[in-house]
């Protein structure tokens, strides 16, 4: 199964987007930088993937995750 998210915002800088799955690391003055960190893992133990990719039209977050059976 596959959830696409899309925006058409101005996008994620590379600097940026190389680090938003570090924990702590936040752009946001009253953030805690927890909230894709957190979101991947859970993601990543349910055997899922979290793909972002971004330009200057926008971002898509990708997440994958297997099929139930």
């Amino acid at each position: 199964m596959q959830i696409r998210i899309i925006d058409q915002g101005s996008g994620i800088l590379a600097d940026i987007l190389d680090r938003i799955h570090e924990p702590f690391f936040t752009t946001k003055e009253q953030g805690t930088g927890l909230g894709m960190p957190v979101s991947c893992q859970i993601v990543e133990e349910h055997k899922g993937k979290v793909n972002i990719l971004s330009s200057m039209h926008g971002t898509c977050v990708e997440v994958n995750l297997p099929a139930l059976t």
